[in-house]
């Protein structure tokens, strides 16, 4: 018998569905986490969820759209004992972004619609909501000059 027994507490929410998911995500374009959490009763945790899958698919779109985003990583040349090539170096390839729609279908995401995530952040893109800039547009401001 051990004195002094720890009980520890684990928080069993349920599993975000997808509809919860996007529910949540379109609350947040209007209101705080924390507003959600005092005025709708969400959890926080579910707004962390949302979050986060929102931050990674934003993530992958700029690197995506800024050609960083690497499809096969570079695969450095081995040399035998003599110091001689025995196999090439093969360099990385980028993803090279054609469409929006080869965009979209490049994306996934269990908890939101990657269709409204990406309309999202290409509105948001030059910071005039507004004006949602068109795909030429969107897709010149990634390009080096």
């Amino acid at each position: 018998m051990t004195l002094f027994n720890k009980i520890v507490e684990s928080n069993s929410l349920p599993a975000l569905s997808a509809d919860e998911a996007m529910s949540i995500y379109e609350l947040l374009k209007t209101k705080d986490a924390n507003v959600l959490f005092l005025e709708e009763d969400i959890a926080t945790e579910y707004t962390e969820q949302v979050e986060k899958e929102l931050k990674r698919l934003e993530s992958e779109v700029v690197s995506k759209m800024s050609g960083s985003f690497v499809t096969t990583p570079k695969v450095p040349a081995t040399y035998d004992e003599m110091g001689e090539v025995d196999k090439e170096a093969i360099p990385a390839v980028y993803y090279k972004v054609t469409t929006e729609t080869a965009l979209k279908s490049s994306l996934s995401s269990d908890l939101l619609d990657v269709d409204t995530v990406v309309a999202d952040v290409r509105a948001w893109s030059d910071g005039n909501p507004d004006e949602t800039p068109n795909w030429t547009t969107y897709k010149n401001s990634f390009s080096e000059e």
